[in-house]
């Protein structure tokens, strides 16, 4: 099991992407830089245990680092000066050494992207666990398929939650391997070429981009944005499931449904007018903040697409995106979380909902039992018909097949019952959910263990 501190708070995971961490962040990039040139010799390793020493808010004061970046309008220039200033003796004079600003900018939002990735798998291995709870405990629980807002055939309420969580494998599949190509350092100097590294160049971004637990660019330029927008657009297919997921709940809690229900606590209000109310509190967060998050998509691909090598506008739209899309996306999943544990079923109102349909919800188990004898497209007629009879005259299903010599000679009455029982007739609904249930468990393990 994955330990509480993996789970933080929604709150703590903006106050990743909130000034004082987000500059912490570049300071502990400048620090990580000055290393990795005194190992291959470029400046005096005593400079980079001094950079080290004095790259955090202890040293350097933030309100006066605040002041000089509104005056300057260039915030690492600034950083890099208050950090040269911290240092003893020369040391401070190899601060930022042949680095750019988007270098510091862009990487150090990805380190921090990456620790709220981290925390939004472990979540994500938490919602697995519980739909695979789900499809367990409703394997068996018989309701209505239904197709265009109709009854189409008999299933149980965990083939649907099979459902869901096969597709929110294929988002773990695409999350987890996509963080190669998504989580990179940029380390090219001002144009990407890295000009003032030299022939240390190539090896300066390996060593630093591993010792960040990040991927190296083989041609780290400013302008190659695409991993950013693969993230946003990543996160806003596995937002649509989730709202799919909740609107789904959402329209069974309706009160002709009643089939779900959020158990929330006596003290939840529904209405500050309407006392009988009990509104949904959590679906509804889930379908509003997967929309929020979904609306990124076109800041996303808008960013992609900077002019020549750089482009300082471009740059302001990505990191508008990297500082809002993983807290959005973390608030979320927690929400999805939430959800899976409250939530209710119903399993006598699936039951009751059903006979609105009777037997008419098994017609194609009937006819497909009938088929051998009378033929496919006879039997679909066959039955066709008697089901618009028993719709319009109110007479059993049962008994207007019985009146075809062709049926009494095919099946008798008793096979035609059974065939005709929405329980003797769900499928592979059970296996699937069981089946299911199973992957979610150990993905959801692998996922903890990660």
């Amino acid at each position: 099991m994955a330990s509480s501190a993996s789970r933080p708070t929604v709150a703590e995971i903006r106050a990743l992407f909130a000034r004082r961490s987000l500059w912490q962040s570049w300071l502990d990039i400048e620090a990580a830089l000055a290393e990795v040139q005194a190992e291959l010799g470029i400046i005096p390793r005593d400079a980079a245990i001094e950079i080290r020493r004095c790259a955090n808010f202890d040293h350097i004061d933030e309100t006066a680092l605040a002041v000089d970046m509104a005056r300057t309008r260039a915030p690492i220039l600034s950083l890099a000066r208050a950090l040269g200033a911290a240092c003893a003796g020369d040391a401070g004079g190899y601060v930022h050494w042949g680095a750019t600003t988007q270098n510091v900018l862009q990487t150090g939002r990805t380190l921090l992207m990456r620790r709220a990735h981290a925390a939004f798998m472990v979540l994500f291995g938490d919602v697995l666990d519980k739909l695979a709870g789900l499809a367990d405990s409703s394997a068996e629980m018989l309701t209505a398929g239904r197709t265009n807002h109709r009854h189409a055939l008999p299933i149980t309420f965990g083939l649907k939650v099979a459902a869901w969580i096969e597709e929110l494998l294929r988002h773990r599949d695409r999350l987890v391997g996509a963080e190669p190509r998504v989580f990179l350092s940029l380390w090219g100097g001002a144009i990407g070429a890295m000009h003032a590294f030299g022939e240390h160049g190539p090896e300066i971004n390996r060593r630093l981009s591993q010792r960040l637990g990040l991927h190296a660019m083989t041609v780290p330029t400013r302008a190659g944005t695409d991993h950013v927008a693969e993230y946003v657009l990543l996160l806003a297919l596995f937002s649509a499931s989730c709202s799919k997921i909740a609107r789904e709940f959402y329209a069974l809690m309706a009160d002709e449904f009643g089939e779900v229900y959020e158990s929330l606590g006596d003290e939840v209000i529904g209405s500050s007018t309407m006392p009988h109310k009990v509104n949904s509190k959590v679906a509804v967060q889930v379908i509003a903040l997967a929309a929020r998050l979904r609306s990124q998509v076109p800041l996303a691909l808008e960013a992609m697409q900077p002019t020549h090598e750089g482009d300082v506008a471009n740059n302001q739209m990505l990191y508008e995106l990297m500082d809002t899309i993983c807290p959005m996306a973390y608030e979320l999943i927690a929400e999805m979380d939430q959800l899976l544990g409250c939530i209710r079923l119903v399993p006598e109102r699936m039951r009751s909902n059903l006979e609105i349909s009777a037997q008419f919800i098994a017609a194609e188990n009937a006819m497909m039992v009938l088929a051998p004898a009378l033929g496919r497209s006879h039997a679909h007629d066959v039955l066709h018909h008697a089901v618009t009879e028993a719709s319009s005259t109110g007479a059993a299903l049962t008994d207007l097949l019985l009146q075809h010599d062709q049926v009494r000679k095919a099946i008798g009455e008793p096979a035609l019952r059974s065939a005709l029982d929405p329980a003797n007739y769900t499928g592979r609904s059970a296996i699937m959910a069981k089946e299911m249930a199973a992957a979610a468990r150990v993905a959801a393990g692998e996922l903890r263990q990660r």
